[in-house]
């Protein structure tokens, strides 16, 4: 769950995901079992990749030109695009049903995750050229990468 899915969209909202992921996978564990971690992390993966495929597509249609996109287009594609799309995939890694024993780790990712996205949705601006620098996203990376959800994490790209 991680923006880091500022892809270079005309040069400026580079690589920014969040490791927590978007939309949900048809095979997610609804009945409360357990999934093992290879089938956790193949749907947490799967739903981060699916999001970070829409923001992409999204981001080729409003960033057509070459010529770097103003702020305020910037932050109405954080607001209307890429915002909806983190929280989908923070709810769909929400909705698995993580390995037994690693409730906390799961939980950390996603709480780190949801702190930085109401972060953005108060300042989009954080996710700009405009934002300082400063990646709200960096500890859910971080913890994403660590646990294996790499195309939620930094090891996304």
């Amino acid at each position: 769950m991680r923006p880091r899915h500022l892809v270079a969209l005309g040069g400026l909202i580079a690589t920014f995901i969040l490791a927590g992921c978007g939309g949900s996978s048809s095979s997610t564990s609804t009945s409360g079992e357990a999934l093992s971690k290879s089938e956790f992390l193949a749907q947490g993966n799967a739903i981060c990749a699916k999001g970070e495929q829409e923001i992409q597509a999204a981001g080729k249609k409003v960033f057509t030109s070459s010529k770097a996109p103003s702020q305020a287009t910037q932050e109405k594609f954080v607001t209307d695009t890429i915002i909806p799309n983190i929280q989908q995939q923070i709810d769909g890694i929400e909705a698995l049903t993580p390995p037994s024993g690693d409730e906390s780790q799961v939980n950390a990712i996603t709480d780190a995750a949801q702190s930085a996205l109401d972060k953005t949705r108060s300042d989009p601006s954080v996710l700009t050229d405009q934002g300082g620098g400063t990646d709200p996203f960096a500890q859910a990376n971080k913890l994403a990468d660590a646990y294996g959800l790499d195309k939620c994490g930094s090891g996304n790209g």
